[in-house]
Protein backbone atom coordinates (compact mmCIF):
# COMPACT_ATOMS: atom_id res chain seq x y z
CA UNK A 1 0.00 0.00 0.00
CA UNK A 2 1.68 3.35 -1.11
CA UNK A 3 1.95 6.50 1.29
CA UNK A 4 -0.79 8.00 -0.31
CA UNK A 5 -3.40 5.93 -0.37
CA UNK A 6 -2.46 4.95 3.78
CA UNK A 7 -2.94 9.13 3.95
CA UNK A 8 -6.11 9.03 2.19
CA UNK A 9 -7.49 6.05 4.20
CA UNK A 10 -6.35 8.11 7.38
CA UNK A 11 -8.00 11.73 6.18
CA UNK A 12 -11.00 9.61 5.31
CA UNK A 13 -11.40 7.53 8.56
CA UNK A 14 -10.22 11.37 10.78
CA UNK A 15 -13.04 13.17 8.62
CA UNK A 16 -15.80 10.48 9.15
CA UNK A 17 -15.23 10.50 13.07
CA UNK A 18 -14.94 14.36 13.19
CA UNK A 19 -18.39 14.71 11.29
CA UNK A 20 -19.64 11.88 13.84
CA UNK A 21 -18.32 13.63 16.50
CA UNK A 22 -19.66 16.74 15.96
CA UNK A 23 -23.55 15.04 15.17
CA UNK A 24 -22.55 13.62 18.50
CA UNK A 25 -22.12 16.70 20.39
CA UNK A 26 -24.98 18.67 18.75
CA UNK A 27 -27.51 15.92 19.93
CA UNK A 28 -26.17 15.91 23.30
CA UNK A 29 -26.28 19.79 23.31
CA UNK A 30 -30.19 19.52 22.24
CA UNK A 31 -31.43 19.00 25.59
CA UNK A 32 -35.26 20.37 24.44
CA UNK A 33 -36.56 17.89 22.37
CA UNK A 34 -38.59 20.59 20.08
CA UNK A 35 -35.77 22.57 19.71
CA UNK A 36 -32.49 21.52 18.26
CA UNK A 37 -29.09 23.20 18.90
CA UNK A 38 -28.91 25.17 16.59
CA UNK A 39 -31.99 27.22 17.08
CA UNK A 40 -30.26 28.22 20.26
CA UNK A 41 -28.36 31.53 20.43
CA UNK A 42 -25.21 29.41 21.81
CA UNK A 43 -26.32 27.28 18.34
CA UNK A 44 -26.50 30.38 16.60
CA UNK A 45 -22.79 32.07 18.10
CA UNK A 46 -21.40 28.05 17.07
CA UNK A 47 -23.11 28.51 13.46
CA UNK A 48 -21.20 32.38 12.87
CA UNK A 49 -17.75 31.01 14.54
CA UNK A 50 -18.00 28.11 12.32
CA UNK A 51 -18.73 30.52 8.68
CA UNK A 52 -16.31 32.82 10.28
CA UNK A 53 -13.63 30.23 10.05
CA UNK A 54 -14.45 29.38 6.56
CA UNK A 55 -14.05 32.97 5.57
CA UNK A 56 -10.84 32.72 7.00
CA UNK A 57 -10.17 29.90 5.58
CA UNK A 58 -10.54 32.22 2.05
CA UNK A 59 -7.23 34.33 2.95
CA UNK A 60 -4.70 31.96 1.40
CA UNK A 61 -7.02 31.57 -2.16
CA UNK A 62 -7.17 35.14 -1.90
CA UNK A 63 -3.71 36.24 -1.38
CA UNK A 64 -2.78 33.80 -3.97
CA UNK A 65 -5.62 35.21 -6.64
CA UNK A 66 -4.41 39.35 -5.84
CA UNK A 67 -0.70 37.84 -5.55
CA UNK A 68 -0.05 35.07 -7.95
CA UNK A 69 3.80 35.75 -8.43
CA UNK A 70 4.39 35.67 -5.00
CA UNK A 71 5.49 32.58 -2.77
CA UNK A 72 3.19 32.20 0.16
CA UNK A 73 4.14 30.42 3.60
CA UNK A 74 3.32 27.10 4.23
CA UNK A 75 1.75 28.63 6.99
CA UNK A 76 -1.21 30.30 5.49
CA UNK A 77 -1.75 27.06 3.05
CA UNK A 78 -1.91 25.23 7.10
CA UNK A 79 -4.54 27.77 8.18
CA UNK A 80 -6.40 27.45 4.81
CA UNK A 81 -6.47 23.81 5.92
CA UNK A 82 -7.11 24.05 9.26
CA UNK A 83 -9.88 26.52 9.28
CA UNK A 84 -11.38 25.03 6.07
CA UNK A 85 -12.04 21.99 8.43
CA UNK A 86 -12.84 23.07 11.72
CA UNK A 87 -15.45 26.15 10.20
CA UNK A 88 -17.91 23.11 8.89
CA UNK A 89 -17.01 20.50 11.57
CA UNK A 90 -18.80 23.67 14.02
CA UNK A 91 -21.28 23.96 10.98
CA UNK A 92 -22.00 20.33 11.88
CA UNK A 93 -22.88 21.07 15.57
CA UNK A 94 -24.77 24.22 14.89
CA UNK A 95 -27.00 22.18 12.19
CA UNK A 96 -27.01 18.79 13.81
CA UNK A 97 -28.91 16.07 11.70
CA UNK A 98 -31.93 18.44 11.12
CA UNK A 99 -33.05 18.40 7.64
CA UNK A 100 -36.15 20.64 7.77
CA UNK A 101 -35.70 23.28 5.33
CA UNK A 102 -34.56 23.14 1.72
CA UNK A 103 -31.68 26.10 1.48
CA UNK A 104 -29.50 25.23 4.81
CA UNK A 105 -29.72 21.40 3.94
CA UNK A 106 -28.47 22.48 0.28
CA UNK A 107 -25.79 24.89 2.18
CA UNK A 108 -24.25 21.75 4.03
CA UNK A 109 -24.43 19.82 1.01
CA UNK A 110 -22.35 22.46 -1.05
CA UNK A 111 -20.31 22.37 2.22
CA UNK A 112 -19.38 18.56 2.02
CA UNK A 113 -18.70 18.78 -1.21
CA UNK A 114 -16.33 21.48 -0.99
CA UNK A 115 -14.69 19.80 2.07
CA UNK A 116 -14.18 16.61 0.09
CA UNK A 117 -12.55 18.76 -2.98
CA UNK A 118 -10.47 20.45 -0.49
CA UNK A 119 -9.11 16.89 0.69
CA UNK A 120 -8.82 15.59 -2.96
CA UNK A 121 -7.20 18.89 -3.46
CA UNK A 122 -4.76 18.87 -0.81
CA UNK A 123 -3.92 14.84 -2.05
CA UNK A 124 -3.30 16.46 -5.36
CA UNK A 125 -0.97 19.03 -4.05
CA UNK A 126 0.84 16.69 -1.89
CA UNK A 127 1.83 14.31 -4.88
CA UNK A 128 2.54 16.99 -7.19
CA UNK A 129 4.82 18.18 -4.74
CA UNK A 130 6.48 14.73 -3.70
CA UNK A 131 7.11 14.40 -8.05
CA UNK A 132 8.79 17.79 -8.17
CA UNK A 133 10.76 16.85 -4.60
CA UNK A 134 11.60 13.26 -6.86
CA UNK A 135 12.30 15.50 -10.28
CA UNK A 136 14.74 17.80 -8.29
CA UNK A 137 17.30 14.72 -6.81
CA UNK A 138 17.07 12.77 -9.92
CA UNK A 139 17.84 16.13 -11.76
CA UNK A 140 20.92 16.65 -8.97
CA UNK A 141 21.96 13.44 -9.42
CA UNK A 142 22.20 13.77 -13.23
CA UNK A 143 24.50 16.61 -12.37
CA UNK A 144 22.16 19.26 -13.95
CA UNK A 145 23.37 23.06 -12.81
CA UNK A 146 20.64 24.28 -10.11
CA UNK A 147 19.85 26.92 -12.31
CA UNK A 148 18.52 24.47 -15.41
CA UNK A 149 17.20 22.36 -12.61
CA UNK A 150 15.21 25.22 -10.74
CA UNK A 151 13.73 26.07 -14.49
CA UNK A 152 12.33 22.37 -15.25
CA UNK A 153 10.91 22.17 -11.94
CA UNK A 154 8.99 25.47 -12.95
CA UNK A 155 7.96 24.31 -16.32
CA UNK A 156 6.76 20.88 -14.37
CA UNK A 157 4.54 23.18 -11.70
CA UNK A 158 3.02 25.19 -14.40
CA UNK A 159 2.09 22.60 -16.53
CA UNK A 160 0.74 20.50 -13.77
CA UNK A 161 -3.17 20.00 -15.22
CA UNK A 162 -4.90 17.91 -12.25
CA UNK A 163 -4.45 20.76 -10.00
CA UNK A 164 -6.22 23.27 -12.63
CA UNK A 165 -9.04 20.71 -13.22
CA UNK A 166 -9.36 20.55 -9.44
CA UNK A 167 -9.33 24.27 -9.16
CA UNK A 168 -12.14 24.50 -11.82
CA UNK A 169 -14.56 22.32 -9.84
CA UNK A 170 -13.30 23.29 -6.25
CA UNK A 171 -13.84 27.19 -7.05
CA UNK A 172 -17.31 26.68 -8.23
CA UNK A 173 -18.34 24.82 -5.50
CA UNK A 174 -17.34 27.03 -3.10
CA UNK A 175 -19.18 29.89 -4.74
CA UNK A 176 -22.03 27.93 -4.74
CA UNK A 177 -21.71 26.98 -1.18
CA UNK A 178 -21.32 30.46 -0.04
CA UNK A 179 -24.52 31.93 -2.21
CA UNK A 180 -26.49 29.27 -0.47
CA UNK A 181 -25.09 29.85 3.00
CA UNK A 182 -25.79 33.63 2.47
CA UNK A 183 -29.15 32.70 1.53
CA UNK A 184 -29.60 30.13 4.81
CA UNK A 185 -28.62 33.39 7.04
CA UNK A 186 -30.01 36.01 5.37
CA UNK A 187 -33.60 33.85 5.29
CA UNK A 188 -32.59 33.12 9.33
CA UNK A 189 -32.29 36.66 10.29
CA UNK A 190 -35.61 37.41 8.46
CA UNK A 191 -37.58 34.48 9.95
CA UNK A 192 -35.80 34.69 13.00
CA UNK A 193 -34.32 37.25 14.10
CA UNK A 194 -31.01 37.05 16.26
Amino acid sequence: MTSLSQRAKLIVGLTIAAVMIALGLEILLSVNPYRAFGHTQTGHIVGWIGFGMILLACGYPLKRWLYPNHVWSKTWFQIHQVTGIGGPLLIFVHSGAHFHALVPVLALIMMVLVVLSGIAGQALHHLASQTLYEQRHELARQGVSKDIIEAKLYELARDEKALRWWRCIHVPLTWTFFALALLHIVGALYLGGL
